[in-house]
């Protein structure tokens, strides 16, 4: 997530987040006795901030085009 977390156009405490959630959820899926109601947790706040991102991107564009 590291690696393309820069390239998502998202403000740097939303990019952040998103990478701290992704090695929350790495580190809870990895260990030896994972929580399945963690890991699920953690991966619906992953993709909610994915789709966060993408929405944005998409406004970004559309604003873009506009112009």
């Amino acid at each position: 997530m590291g690696q393309i977390s820069g390239t998502l156009g998202m403000s740097e405490p939303d990019r952040v987040e998103l990478e701290r959630v992704a090695q929350e959820l790495h580190a809870e899926a990895s260990s030896t006795a994972p929580e399945p109601g963690r890991t699920r947790q953690l991966a619906t706040q992953l993709k909610d901030k994915l789709v966060d991102a993408g929405t944005t991107i998409a406004a970004t564009m559309g604003v873009q085009m506009a112009e």
